[in-house]
């Protein structure tokens, strides 16, 4: 295997978009690094805050916050950025010798075509791959956003996972804090947001998806090495969570980690998606409730599934796939994609790593969205979030919404 060193050049050639921001040299201590996007974020202190009164894990962390912004942004966004940066100096000051080492880097002209969360996520990712690669070491790249807190045992949580060289890839567990938002819509709103993602996720695991994991952005973290062999983060303007992690998913050694983040619940139109969309979508139409997908999608996600280790020993004519996806897959060149991979592969085990390499997440979610669209329309996130239940585990004492939203945190580890 290549060394970080030559894998991080090759990446730098490849991939990068700027040349690195910092030329001091890390601690020795070096044991984490974080990456923070900040746009229009006026309250980044109470992160900080919540970082720096973490337990102390071995080693030293450094914080990178991207405070970014597109070109021609309207001034009173970059005065919030500048009150941002502010508030990062402040702290700063404050806690001199902290295990925290915090750096800022300001780029508030960004191509208007490419600004958003993924260009900025990028520009702290493959900083903190070069910190790593000055003291050659592959450590973890751990993502957060502006305005999340973390549990007190966040940096220990990472330390001790990443203790082990073969893990790659790994995810916090997530929670909003929705009983101490004031607004009681933002409140519904985000509980019900948080149940649709679950939803999804147990959804999709029931259904028998062998990646199906969460892919929020505030929760990542990946070590140094494999960010650089996958070519790092995208540029999306919104999404590129969801893409980096699937990108890995297939080929990484995954784990979710046992300390928590607590997303805002805040309405926001900083990107074209997401939860600070949602939320504001929420707000603006005035709807009853949110909406999640119907547990017959599901079902037939899970019919599809079965079938997959036996196209290996059957001719396409053979093959018994579900008919509301059928169409879908004409779209996708899904015969003649697995005809390819049978001829690339010298074993089962061989056909489906590649199989679902090609079938990712991406593809899973747009036979989902087919599905939702021509097929079977979307229910009411509580009642789609109860027969899901039901078809999981049985009949369900209540279907309450904080209920529901318990059971399927539960599930999902928490």
């Amino acid at each position: 295997m290549p060394s970080l060193q030559s894998t991080i050049a090759t990446y730098t050639g490849r991939f990068s978009v700027n040349a690195p921001y910092f030329n001091d040299m890390p601690s020795p201590e070096l044991g984490l690094v974080l990456v923070i996007p900040a746009y229009k974020e006026p309250a980044i202190q109470r992160t900080l805050d919540s970082l720096g009164n973490c337990q102390a894990p071995g080693g030293m962390v450094e914080v990178v916050c991207v405070v970014n912004a597109p070109e021609g942004a309207a001034s009173i966004d970059l005065e919030t950025n500048e009150e941002c940066v502010r508030q990062i100096e402040e702290w700063k000051h404050r806690h001199p010798g902290h295990f925290l080492s915090v750096k800022i880097i300001r780029e508030e002209s960004l191509h208007q075509k490419k600004a958003g969360a993924g260009l900025a996520r990028k520009l702290g990712m493959d900083e903190a791959l070069h910190r790593w690669g000055k003291l050659d070491k592959n450590g973890p790249i751990l993502c957060l956003d502006a305005d999340c807190e973390v549990s007190e045992d966040y940096f220990l949580a990472a330390e001790k996972a990443f203790e082990n060289p073969a893990l790659e890839l790994a995810h916090f567990q997530f929670e909003h804090r929705y009983a101490d938002e004031s607004n009681p819509k933002l409140a519904a709103g985000i509980m019900e947001y948080e149940l649709h993602l679950r939803c999804y996720i147990q959804g999709l695991i029931w259904a028998g998806y062998p990646f199906a994991r969460h892919t929020v952005g505030s929760c990542m973290a990946v070590r140094a090495a494999t960010y650089a062999r996958s070519g790092g983060m995208n540029t999306r303007k919104a999404g590129e969570d969801f893409y980096f992690m699937h990108k890995l998913l297939p080929v990484a050694t995954f784990a979710y980690l046992d300390a928590r983040v607590y997303p805002s619940c805040r309405a926001s139109d900083r990107v074209p998606f997401g939860t600070g969309k949602a939320q504001m979508d929420y707000l603006m139409a005035g709807i009853a409730s949110k909406t999640s997908y119907h547990p017959d999608c599901y079902g037939c996600l899970k019919a599809f599934f079965r079938q997959i280790p036996l196209l290996y020993e059957a001719d396409p004519e053979e093959w018994n796939l579900p008919e509301p996806v059928r169409e879908v897959l004409r779209t996708v060149g899904f015969t003649d994609r697995v005809l390819a991979i049978k001829k690339q592969s010298t074993s089962k085990a061989s056909f489906l790593k590649k199989f679902w390499q090609w079938f990712d997440g991406f593809l899973v979610l747009k036979l989902t969205h087919y599905l939702r669209d021509r097929v079977y329309p979307n229910l009411p996130v509580a009642k789609a979030a109860e027969q899901l239940r039901e078809r999981i585990q049985g009949k369900f004492g209540g279907a309450r919404i904080v209920d529901l939203l318990f059971w399927y945190r539960e599930r999902d580890g928490l």
